[in-house]
């Protein structure tokens, strides 16, 4: 049993070389491309929501400001 016996630095120095050899997946080009392009598309998509929330938030506020001005209330909604 004795021969068996492993120390930890071994165990681990162990582990470690087998993930440094493992044979990883190609990085893909196209792979990159893809998630570049996925990133770039929710980035104007969220610009363009937060530009639409502004408009609309201030055409209520003009309408609520003319609404005042001429002393009638605001359409409900």
């Amino acid at each position: 049993m004795a021969g068996y016996a492993f120390s930890h630095e071994t165990v681990f120095a162990a582990l470690r070389l087998a993930a440094m050899t493992r044979e990883r997946e190609p990085s893909s080009k196209a792979y990159r491309q893809d998630r570049f392009e996925n990133t770039e598309r929710a980035a104007k998509e969220t610009i363009e929501a937060e530009q639409r929330a502004r408009r609309e938030k201030t055409k209520r506020l003009k309408e609520l400001r003319l609404s005042k001005q001429s002393g009638k209330d605001p359409a409900p909604r």
